[in-house]
């Protein structure tokens, strides 16, 4: 029977053990163990916020069936032990092709995974130095790489999608070194740091199981025969394959306009861009708890999702916050601007930031299938002209970007590195972007306190939030809708977005796979 347990923060915030206390509250019968099914707070009334845990009493045969039942969802056709003429190949190793190439290895059909970028200690290195002013490598970089965007934005794995699947993910997470807060807490986050060893525990799980991964392999062309996949082209030379999951991230332009020349379909999708904006963490801690949480090591730093309608009649809406974490540089070439959030998992930095995005048509870039990607490429392209072509991003404190108090304080530093050049933002964005941005804020001051003070800082531009457009694949078997074979996966085809859901889709890739054969 599930149970509320409730704490105020100062008995939770400092506690060496909390499942010792839930314990005592719950009064478990011997032999018995605590399961937290969630973890959230109630800050409704800031005089008396509420940390609550939602309990339930389980044996250890219970807790075991949970883990089983689990990982039956994402192994559907364990029993069948299947088999196939050449090994399946991955293209990309972010959270789709890792989990993709984790379930296939584990059903002993040993994976080829290829990544255009860098395995992640070695691309740790290469982001460290466009941090200290050094050039962007453009295969080595905040979205290229192992383990994806992702591992260097946060590790937030919230997402709407309704699936049975999520805590199989999780608790693949737990078991390669996140914390096992995540199973249950309502806001789950992995952090940038513990996320570079759990991607390293997966890759060396596949490779335990006879999977292979190339990394720093660069997929220049596909080799279709009679409307079928019959090997890749790299830059290190040919690999045959017949069937191929594409997992390639959002921002593999080049790999897009190279399926477009093939003739794979594809299709033009909305998306959003916009801007970062900081405040002070300590700030938005007190207008939504009502404390500093840095007072108490068990209360994580405040997040936050918001949205609202505009003058515009464009909506602006919060993605990606990062409590106590910073703005990262996100560009994936030379010539280029583009922010991104993270935080590490203690979630203790000085600011609190999130991107606030408008979403975007083809009425703002145009009808062509690859214009909104033309249209973010130009977007990047104009921030990094605005910032005088330093490789610095473009940035505005929002009371003069609104023209409501020229004169700031300037309370709020910008995280963003290199650094960052008071600028036009206005240069960057069409009118309707900045004005749905100015009057957003406004209006969201109206919902956090201080949401809307002057010295608040927007960085330019948020553009890579999902991918521009979608390689379209048939419903039932997964594969593209013109070559057969090819199985177009996760965020960079168009069918997710972050983390978890991307790491969902990998896996019903790699399932369809399987059906596919056996059918």
């Amino acid at each position: 029977m599930m149970k509320d347990v409730v704490f105020a923060p100062d008995q939770i915030g400092e506690a060496d053990d909390v499942l010792a206390l839930l314990a005592n509250r719950f009064h478990v019968r011997k032999g018995n163990h605590i399961r937290i099914a969630r973890r959230f707070i109630d800050a409704r009334h800031k005089d008396r916020i509420k940390i609550v845990y939602r309990v339930e009493e389980e044996t250890r045969e219970a807790l075991a069936e949970i883990i089983k039942q689990d990982e039956s969802l994402a192994f559907p056709y364990r029993n069948a032990h299947p088999r196939l003429k050449e090994r399946p190949v991955i293209v990309g190793f972010g959270p789709a092709g890792m989990y993709a190439g984790l379930v296939l290895a584990e059903y002993g059909l040993r994976p080829l995974i290829i990544e255009r970028g860098s395995d992640v200690d070695n691309r740790a290195v290469d982001i460290d130095k466009v941090r200290n002013g050094g050039a962007v490598d453009p295969e080595s970089n905040v979205q290229f790489g192992e383990g994806g965007a992702g591992t260097f934005s946060d590790g937030k794995l919230y997402t709407g999608v309704t699936s049975g699947l999520k805590a199989y993910i999780s608790r693949v997470m737990v078991d390669n070194g996140a914390d096992p807060a995540i199973l249950y807490d309502a806001h789950p986050h992995v952090g940038t740091d513990k996320l570079r060893g759990v991607v390293k525990g997966i890759r060396e799980k596949i490779i335990s199981l006879g999977g292979e991964i190339l990394f720093d392999t660069v997929v220049k062309d596909l080799i279709i025969s009679d409307g079928k996949i019959t090997g890749l082209d790299t830059d290190k030379g040919k690999i045959p394959a017949s069937d191929v999951i594409l997992a390639i991230g959002h921002s593999s332009r080049d790999t897009i306009r190279m399926l477009l020349s093939r003739g794979v379909v594809l299709e033009s999708k909305p998306f959003a861009v916009g801007v970062r904006i900081e405040h002070r963490r300590e700030d938005i801690d007190k207008a939504l708890y009502g404390f500093d949480t840095a007072c108490y090591r068990n209360i994580s730093a405040a997040p936050y999702k918001l949205s609202c309608d505009t003058v515009t009649g464009r909506k602006l809406y919060t993605f990606c916050m990062c409590p106590g974490g910073e703005v990262v540089a996100a560009q994936s070439s030379g010539g280029a601007i583009c922010t991104n959030g993270m935080s590490y998992s203690d979630r203790g930095l000085t600011n609190s930031n999130t991107a606030l995005l408008v979403p975007v048509n083809q009425d703002d870039y145009g009808n062509g299938v690859l214009d909104g990607m033309y249209y973010q490429e130009k977007l990047e392209y104009s921030a990094f002209i605005a910032a005088g072509s330093s490789g610095m991003a473009p940035f505005a404190y929002y009371g003069r970007l609104s023209g409501k108090n020229t004169t700031v304080g300037r309370s709020v530093s910008p995280s963003f590195k290199p650094g960052v050049v008071e600028s036009d933002l206005k240069s960057v964005f069409d009118e309707v972007i900045t004005d749905t941005v100015i009057d957003g804020i406004s209006r969201m001051g109206g919902k956090i306190r201080g949401f809307d003070i002057p010295d608040a800082v927007i960085t330019a531009p948020e553009a890579r939030s999902s991918s521009p457009v979608r390689i379209l694949r048939d419903k039932t078997t997964f594969m593209s809708v013109n070559v057969k074979g090819l199985y177009p996966c996760g965020e960079g085809a168009g069918y997710a977005g972050g983390i978890m859901s991307s790491a969902i889709d990998g896996i019903k890739c790699a399932n369809a796979i399987i059906e596919n054969v056996l059918n």
